[in-house]
């Protein structure tokens, strides 16, 4: 097993080592909420119990200059499920390109849950739409992922998560229209 964490290490630096300079640094990132729900599954890999998974997460993507370039980056989530845990999971994610705006991002890392202090490893398949910006590093991103979770050692069962991904500016959206409508259009017209 380490090993291949070590081979997977080392074949990322040497990825990123191969990359012309320009490119390999120009990063761009991602951030916002997720939810879902999930299963429970006992020792024989049968579903359990459901349960509600929420989340806010952040990534940042290596090696892309283009929509159709793949990518090699870093995770960092914070979630709960069912707000009876907090886990923090950090990973490392590949980014392949299905099609121009359209990737899937393969996951994979281990984290802790913050009130138990038990650590934790997580695979995690993401699809959906992201936006390759050229003039700015923030990538606009929504989809859906399918996540198994699983304690390194400890008394919680593995869950298997599938749900959801909205961008975190699409949140800030009514807002701006808002204060689009109120400030820069002066509001409604008074007669």
């Amino acid at each position: 097993m380490r090993r291949r964490v070590a081979a997977c290490g080392l074949a990322a630096v040497a990825t990123l080592l191969a990359a012309p300079p320009a490119r390999a640094w120009d990063a761009e990132w991602q951030a916002g909420p997720e939810a879902g729900g999930g299963f429970v599954l006992d020792d024989a890999g049968a579903v359990g119990e459901g349960i509600a998974w929420l989340a806010f997460g952040a990534d940042v993507q290596l090696l892309r200059s283009i929509s159709r370039d793949p990518g090699l980056g870093f995770a960092l989530r914070v979630g709960t499920r069912d707000f009876a845990d907090l886990a923090v999971l950090a990973g490392l994610e590949g980014l392949l390109p299905v099609f121009d705006a359209f990737p899937i991002v393969l996951s994979a890392g281990a984290g802790l849950d913050a009130l138990t202090a038990e650590g934790l490893w997580y695979v995690r398949f993401w699809w959906g739409a992201r936006s390759h910006n050229q003039l700015s590093p923030y990538a606009v991103a929504f989809g859906v992922f399918v996540e198994y979770q699983r304690m390194i050692e400890g008394s919680r069962e593995p869950m298997l998560l599938f749900g959801a991904t909205i961008d975190g500016f699409a949140l800030l959206w009514p807002f701006l229209w808002l204060y689009e409508w109120l400030v820069v259009d002066q509001g409604p017209a008074v007669v």
